[in-house]
């Protein structure tokens, strides 16, 4: 008579626990790329979101911050750029050169090239809104600034 008292695994029983470990992880994977793409395109539209806000408060406090050091700086303004590849908020300096803050997007984001003016009142202009696309999921998100300066974002359909 044998007895049989094996204490190990089956090729079987490995072979079944490690094809399921590798679908686990192709899943968790895909679901952590999506996430991924979907937090850069909500961190370009709190960036661009902020940039606006940062301008309008700058430009109606009058801050000369980014003038340089000159005794007598004076801003008219902030104008916010954006192009294929930065987003710039640049003051408007009447007396030295001024320093703009660039702040890069990145490759698989676009955003529609524009210029907006903000004058130590508040903003000059009608209701604009920017639609800013993800090529990567290809999900869009859109941020508006109204004729009063309110600066709003959120969820869009792509065109």
């Amino acid at each position: 008579m044998v007895k049989s008292n094996s204490k190990g695994y089956t090729l079987i029983e490995i072979l079944v626990v490690a094809s399921i470990i590798v679908v686990l992880s192709g899943t968790s994977l895909a679901i952590f790329s999506s996430y991924r793409d979907d937090k850069t395109l909500g961190n370009q539209v709190t960036l661009l979101t902020g940039v606006l806000e940062l301008a309008k408060n700058k430009a109606t406090a009058g801050d000369v911050s980014l003038c340089g050091n000159n005794p007598t700086p004076y801003v008219n303004g902030y104008t916010v750029t954006v192009d294929d590849t930065n987003l710039t908020l640049l003051p408007g300096c009447t007396t030295t050169s001024p320093t703009p803050i660039n702040y890069p997007i990145p490759t698989n984001i676009i955003v529609p090239t524009f210029t907006l003016r903000f004058d130590g009142q508040n903003y000059q202009g009608g209701t604009r809104r920017f639609s800013i696309k993800n090529t990567t999921t290809n999900k869009c998100k859109f941020v508006q600034i109204d004729e009063t300066g309110v600066v709003t974002n959120g969820d869009i359909a792509c065109p």
